[in-house]
């Protein structure tokens, strides 16, 4: 039985969330039992993060990792799918160093939003210049814009692969929409993430896998 352990948040999870969505393969869907997730993680993934995932004997963390064996172990020729199809792998065999540069810029875009976001919840964003006098916070803020900046020239209005809902395209939406279910616009005004945003933010698994709110006593 597929398992997968989660938190409604996460934009971690969530694109694993989709893509499960998008096959549609049943699962046994856990809530994680605390945040940070501690116990019902660790067993399967040392740096007590979700996702965690469960196929039989199969135990995998990292959400580029289990969509990976996801998309190799299940058909993607899925009835009633919609327009444009999910890829069926993560990169192009013809493109695959650019096609995993954009991944890897998306995942270091997805993680600075993420830990600024963590800081200043924390009430620690204020408190972000280190023994050397660099603005560490400042810094974060840099990196988020210059991968902004950089996808947007990299990807076209029918997302980063026309033709095709995307592993690009996913973990692009995932994090952009955990930042504004937060309150928080900083990326927008880009007009190629916008309508990648705009073109699936009403696709039945985003819709499926939406994040929850933040509240201030979260």
């Amino acid at each position: 039985m597929r398992k997968l352990i989660y938190l409604g948040g996460s934009p971690y999870a969530r694109k694993v969330r989709i893509v499960l969505a998008e096959l549609g393969l049943t699962h046994e869907a856990v809530q994680a039992s605390m945040f940070p997730p501690a116990d019902d993680v660790a067993a399967i993934n040392p740096c007590l993060q979700v996702p965690a995932f469960v196929d039989g004997d199969v135990e995998l963390f990292d959400s580029n990792l289990i969509i990976e064996y996801l998309l190799a172990t299940y058909s993607t020729d899925v009835p009633d799918m919609p327009s444009p199809p999910l890829a069926t792998t993560m990169t192009r065999s013809h493109n695959h160093w650019d096609d995993a540069k954009l991944l890897a810029t998306i995942e270091t875009l997805a993680d600075t939003i993420v830990s600024l976001s963590y800081l200043d919840w924390c009430g620690m964003a204020a408190e972000g210049r280190n023994a050397v006098g660099m603005d560490l916070v400042a810094r974060q803020h840099e990196r988020i814009q210059s991968c902004l900046d950089w996808l947007d020239t990299r990807a076209t209005p029918e997302g980063f692969i026309p033709g095709l809902f995307s592993i690009q395209d996913i973990a692009l939406i995932c994090p952009l929409m955990w930042n504004e279910a937060r309150n928080a616009y900083l990326w927008r005004g880009r007009p190629n993430l916008e309508a990648i945003y705009a073109r699936y933010a009403e696709r039945a698994s985003v819709v499926a896998t939406t994040v929850i709110p933040w509240k201030p006593d979260d």
